[in-house]
């Protein structure tokens, strides 16, 4: 029986650290990474912190800010993985070049794992509604290449996420439990409340003024010292630094929050948010810390009112405080 190679197709610090959850998981050996880079230089960043947290057999590096046009670029990627098979395929986005990996490179298993809360919206617009197969104009010119566009595969979950199979789709739970025991150990309780940040702004999600006065809100509500971790894609300009003072740190990390309070061995007192994934990876990693989430109504919210709803719907099962803020700029925890 030959022995075939994993395949790991990832483009942000948190589908690195699940796809070495899924390696211990599945007890997988032979793995080889396939790192598609950005261009957020904090993402990247933090995406080569992480490496060496496993000894990949190999790894491959995609750079898309090449002058080469990203069509000849691909194009090598995937002749380069088709020479091989795979037994497991794990990838964490449904953009061209992971759409164009599934449906060349020959593999047994494909396997989804999460890249934020984004994979609620995955699971119903793409997987649910069966619209993995609808492609854009633009992927048409792959097969110029003599590369399929089409994906035959099943696809299964890795996921945080309480979500029920499908009729062609496995889904098991990622409880994050590798990191919990390679990490948590002789951790120190602290008294700090950690607002999670979001590029809720940038993504234009909400407005600047109605973020700002959110976090106004949320820091009334607390007399401890607070710790804002900004989200690695999120801008921090001369608006955000006027909050600095003993009492509100501004705290930049160069490696995914739930590492960073791993590393610390911190076992954070409070954790405050929005949207986040954190919510779900941290509430497993620290059982005993308290959670709120900022309820955003759907007024404020200017685009994607749909997705964002859904994204609430799951946090709702998290049992966690939600924090709703009054127009009157007071605020009520439930």
């Amino acid at each position: 029986m030959i022995k075939l190679d994993n395949l790991f197709v990832i483009r942000s610090p948190l589908q690195l650290i699940n796809c070495i959850e899924a390696i211990n998981y599945f007890n997988l050996k032979d793995n080889i990474l396939v790192i598609i880079y950005n261009n957020t230089e904090n993402t990247n960043k933090q995406i080569d912190n992480l490496i060496d947290l496993y000894p990949w057999k190999n790894i491959i590096r995609l750079n898309q800010e090449q002058k080469r046009s990203k069509f000849f670029i691909y194009i090598a990627l995937i002749k380069k993985l088709k020479k091989e098979r795979y037994n497991y395929l794990f990838f964490g986005d449904f953009g061209s070049i992971y759409k164009l990996i599934i449906a060349n490179v020959k593999k047994n298993q494909v396997w989804y794992v999460d890249d934020g809360v984004g994979t609620i919206n995955v699971y119903k617009s793409i997987l649910v509604d069966n619209t993995l197969n609808k492609l854009s104009s633009r992927m048409l010119r792959f097969l110029l290449a003599g590369l399929s566009i089409k994906i035959k595969d099943d696809i299964n979950l890795f996921t945080y996420f309480d979500l029920k199979p499908l009729k062609h789709s496995k889904v098991i739970y990622n409880g994050l439990e590798y990191f919990s025991k390679q990490y948590l150990q002789n951790s120190v309780n602290d008294d700090i409340v950690y607002i999670l940040g979001q590029p809720l702004v940038e993504t234009n999600l909400l407005l600047e003024d109605d973020y700002f006065y959110y976090l106004d809100s949320i820091k009334s509500m607390f007399d401890k010292k607070i710790i804002y971790i900004p989200h690695r894609t999120e801008v921090i300009d001369e608006r955000m630094n006027r909050y600095k003072s003993d009492d509100f740190e501004i705290l930049e990390i160069d490696v995914p929050v739930e590492l960073y309070f791993m590393n610390q061995k911190i076992n954070p007192y409070h954790i405050v948010s929005f949207l986040t994934t954190a919510l779900f990876t941290l509430k497993k990693l620290y059982k005993k810390t308290k959670y709120s989430y900022i309820y955003i109504p759907s007024d404020k919210i200017l685009e994607r009112k749909e997705d964002v709803e859904n994204i609430y719907k799951i946090i709702k099962t998290l049992n966690i405080d939600t924090i709703l803020l009054k127009s009157n700029n007071k605020t009520e925890q439930i």
